[in-house]
């Protein structure tokens, strides 16, 4: 048996021991609690946090918002019914202009306002506008014609001069000049002559001398022109030098113009020209007359400046457009616009081209 001192210390031992467990306990319990504490404050912050959350989408969803299921479908219900009232407003247009008269070329055209619209060969081209190059500030309402078929300027613009003009050659005859002055004929264009479009004959109009003297003894002034077939620079060279020899003798004060458009035949000896060719022999014709002394310019229509020259290489030459419908259906600078193939000049028997010079730089 233990002694008496013994005792006392195992029990001294065994009431540390146990004083020592309950603080240990007691710290465990307190980090228990305080965990759970933890726990439950975060939980009902969750809690709050969800109930603000749901507060907020009932009151935007009152307030007219939708969940992106919703806004998906009503975007897609939105977009079908744009395309739908677009659509028939498209429609409507075409049927307005339609039963109109303007016709469904012209209607095309004013569908595609920064593009050119050729209409050839059973087909539509469709050319973009170069906003870069020099454009006509003219308006729809600017041009109009009178009576007696005369086209006339209308416009603010005290600039443009808007006189009348015609083209000649041998299809129109015998020409009584002194009448088609009285008639107020301020300028003509005489035909020099052409190149063969299947042969490349250069010839001389039958009616070239006639004509030119004709004019200016009745106090018209006058330009040329000569209708090419040039298939490379050298025969390019050789029509303007043709048009300045047979020139030579005459005062020539309007330009002397290089006439390309497609021929109507099928075997046209120009047909597999590339727009890069037919740019060389344009430039090639003009920078020969210029070099000359003279004005030179470029005759042709839509399909002549759209489809089959460089706009961007002849940005300083003068153009004369061919254009058979008011308003005019051109987006670039032009000097002159030879309105009708189908005029009527006293002077002239049958139908003669009319012309309006709208600026005069040279």
């Amino acid at each position: 048996m233990a002694s008496k001192k013994n005792r006392k210390l195992i029990h001294a031992a065994v009431t540390t021991q146990n004083i020592i467990s309950i603080i240990l306990l007691s710290l465990i319990a307190i980090v228990t609690l305080s965990f759970s504490i933890a726990i439950l404050l975060r939980n009902a912050a969750l809690r709050k946090e969800n109930e603000a959350y749901k507060a907020q989408l009932d009151s935007i969803q009152e307030e007219g918002y939708y969940t992106t299921s919703e806004a998906d479908e009503m975007v897609s219900d939105a977009y079908e019914g744009g395309f739908d009232t677009a659509k028939q407003e498209v429609l409507d247009s075409v049927q307005e202009q339609l039963e109109s008269g303007k016709g469904i070329t012209n209607t095309v055209r004013s569908m595609f306002p920064d593009q050119i619209l050729i209409a050839k060969d059973g087909r539509y081209y469709f050319v973009p506008i170069d906003k870069s190059l020099s454009l006509n500030s003219f308006t729809e309402t600017d041009f109009a014609k009178n009576e007696s078929g005369i086209l006339e300027y209308q416009g603010t613009d005290a600039s443009v001069i808007g006189t009348l003009g015609i083209d000649v050659s041998k299809f129109q005859g015998e020409i009584d000049w002194g009448r088609v002055a009285d008639a107020g004929v301020e300028y003509a264009f005489i035909r020099v002559g052409n190149r063969g479009t299947s042969t490349g004959k250069v010839v001389e109009d039958d009616y070239f001398t006639a004509n030119i003297e004709g004019a200016i003894n009745a106090g018209i002034e006058v330009g040329v022109y000569f209708y090419s077939a040039a298939i490379n620079e050298d025969e390019a060279l050789e029509e303007a030098q043709f048009v300045l020899d047979a020139i030579e003798p005459y005062e020539v004060t309007y330009p002397v113009v290089i006439d390309i458009e497609r021929p109507d035949s099928s075997d046209y000896r120009t047909q597999d020209m590339t727009k890069e060719q037919m740019t060389q022999v344009a430039l090639t014709f003009c920078n020969t007359v210029k070099g000359s002394g003279y004005t030179p310019m470029i005759y042709g229509n839509n399909e002549t400046f759209a489809l089959m020259l460089d706009m961007s290489l002849l940005e300083d030459i003068d153009k004369w457009v061919a254009f058979y419908n008011v308003p005019l259906y051109f987006p670039y600078e032009f000097s002159i616009w030879q309105y009708s193939a189908a005029g009527k000049i006293s002077g002239v028997d049958g139908e003669v081209d009319l012309n309006i010079c709208v600026q005069k730089g040279w």
